[in-house]
């Protein structure tokens, strides 16, 4: 595994400082604009980027210990994976070690991996993610490839990059995504990290919760507590395929748990989201309800007011509080 930290991946700033006047004695004062490290902005994060055989792709992933990491050099912890890392791991880290000295809803404490794209994919991760969480054979709705017209259209996409990603969008793999981390990532990670492989998590939203609800049903013999924030489940999904197999097969689930989230929203107000997502998900928690997989531990939450923008954040703690939750 290549250890590439990235300091200071921010864009480049038009001035190296700006003079602002500010009323008092002094007259004047100079502002000074630098780009901090990546270290002092994650002082307990190490960056790492890998290339993916089985998948075909550069990998990112930002590594997180918690903070009694380094107190006791035999204990091993356990790990979440979490996937749309250029997306969550800035909003997450930072509560990360915090976290399990919550007074009020304590934490834990386990070993984070957000998981993104390289810095050469990040700007692309919006389309990237489609190959990558969606089920094989998993049908996109016509609002991701009018999504992918319209930033051609304004000048965000170039044509050869969108039919690039068009042509993705056909072939999705998350069979593959999910082969890169359980036999390539999570390998690499045992290897440099103390890991507990009886204690290991995963989360997502949105088409990462897709991901997530396809990694439980599936029956991954990696991850063992999961967290589906808002999936993209549609009508005729192969999750439900995946579902009624498993059920024909009577497939053990015994020491798994999966945690369903939904923005309060998205099932009230009318929008799109009421069928990307809502009817999907409400679908799925019947199924678990009046037909259960063997052993499978389901929950689930709906977060009030919240859209499925807002709802992404609270979803991500509501899993911690239902699956990595300490008593006591």
């Amino acid at each position: 595994m290549e250890n590439s930290v990235d300091h200071g991946s921010g864009p480049s700033p038009d001035t190296t400082a700006a003079d602002a006047r500010a009323p008092g004695a002094s007259g004047s004062t100079t502002l000074t604009e630098l780009e901090p490290s990546f270290a002092a902005l994650f002082p307990s994060t190490r960056y790492f980027e890998l290339d993916s055989k089985i998948a075909g792709a550069r990998f990112s992933a930002w590594v997180t210990p918690p903070p009694q990491y380094d107190a006791d050099d035999a204990q091993k912890f356990p790990v979440v994976y979490q996937v749309d890392g250029n997306l969550f791991f800035p909003a997450t880290a930072p509560f990360h070690q915090a976290g399990t000295s919550d007074v009020i809803a304590p934490q834990r404490p386990f070993i984070l991996v957000s998981v993104g794209y390289s810095k050469e994919d990040s700007q692309a991760w919006t389309w990237l993610r489609v190959r990558d969480f969606l089920p094989p054979n998993e049908a996109v709705p016509e609002v991701m490839r009018q999504a992918v017209e319209a930033s051609v259209q304004y000048g965000k996409l170039a044509r050869d990059e969108a039919d690039r990603y068009l042509k993705m969008f056909d072939t999705p793999a998350a069979d593959k995504f999910l082969g890169f981390l359980e036999n390539e990532l999570h390998p690499l990670l045992a290897k440099a990290y103390r890991i507990d492989d009886s204690d290991v998590g995963l989360w997502g939203d949105s088409y990462g919760g897709l991901f997530a609800a396809y990694v439980a049903i599936k029956r991954s013999d990696l991850f063992n507590s999961i967290g589906a924030g808002s999936p993209g489940i549609l009508e005729g999904s192969q999750i439900f395929k995946l579902y009624q197999e498993a059920l024909a097969a009577k497939t053990d689930y015994s020491g798994r748990r999966l945690h369903v989230t939904l923005g309060g929203r998205e099932w009230t107000d009318p929008s799109i989201y009421q069928w990307l997502t809502a009817r999907g998900a409400s679908e799925l928690l019947a199924k678990t309800s009046q037909n259960p997989l063997p052993g499978l531990h389901v929950s689930a939450e709906l977060i009030p007011l919240e859209t499925h923008l807002t709802s992404t954040i609270p979803a991500w703690f509501s899993f911690l509080r239902a699956c990595y939750g300490r008593k006591g």
